[in-house]
């Protein structure tokens, strides 16, 4: 069998509440749904750091957080004492423990304006910032952050390919629990590189499986699944069906 026909088949029961996008190195590979726009949760965090590296600003350079409000969510710079801290840092926080403080530390600081523009300039027309992350006045108020598979995973390899320096920071990635899922612990020949969304009925996840010079990029998105275990299994069967391919 296949693997486009395993894909099929695992997805079948989600087709209407699910996207995916795939790549073997530079090949479309696999496409379904890919540039139906729905709620990015974390994945907007793509947007963001590739505005900010686009910039080519010092990364070192120090800037104040105190201006910008914590929230709650993902991540730990709100747990820390210091006000001060580098762009490098907070761009790390933002993909490594997808913190949400930090993520808005960087809205602030580049503002929603320029992150939009620069999605519009660079084709990523199904991708929006319209709110802060954690800020449910604005999403009440219908404000949504948005994202296609497609977008997704052209973000994600655009930053791997043109910032390698930021392949550290999705290797490294804590939320490992959705397409790298079965294999993480125990699968030492391959490297996962990924980042994770999630919200209510919410769960996205964006990688690349590395093993011997050979790899495939994936996006999975999925929306409005009640059952969430059967979401995480689909994603751990979809990342152990690629690593079984490579």
């Amino acid at each position: 069998m296949s693997i486009q026909t395993k894909l099929d088949e695992l997805i079948a029961p989600y087709k209407n509440s699910a996207s995916i996008y795939m790549y073997d190195t530079d090949k479309l590979f696999y496409s379904h749904q890919e540039h139906k726009q729905v709620p990015a949760a974390s994945l907007i965090k793509l947007a963001i750091l590739a505005t900010q590296l686009e910039r080519h600003e010092d990364l070192n350079q120090t800037i104040n957080i105190s201006n910008t409000p914590v929230v709650d969510g993902a991540g730990v710079l709100k747990l820390m004492g210091q006000s001060q801290w580098t762009l490098n840092a907070l761009l790390g926080l933002m993909i490594t423990v997808s913190d949400n403080y930090a993520a808005n530390v960087m809205i602030d600081h580049l503002s929603m304006t320029a992150v939009n523009q620069w999605l519009g300039e660079n084709g990523y027309a199904d991708t929006k910032l319209q709110r802060r992350l954690m800020d449910t006045e604005a999403k009440a108020q219908g404000r949504e952050n948005l994202i296609s598979a497609d977008n997704a995973l052209r973000l994600f390899r655009f930053l791997m390919e043109q910032y390698p320096q930021t392949q550290t920071w999705f290797l490294n990635q804590q939320f490992r629990g959705k397409l790298p899922l079965m294999m993480d612990e125990t699968a030492t020949d391959v490297r996962i590189y990924n980042k994770t969304g999630e919200g209510p009925l919410i769960d996205h996840d964006v990688a690349r499986f590395s093993k011997n010079g050979h790899f495939i990029d994936v996006a999975i998105l999925t929306w409005g699944i009640t059952d969430r275990l059967a979401v995480i299994s689909l994603m751990a069967q979809i990342g152990q069906l690629i690593y079984r391919s490579l």
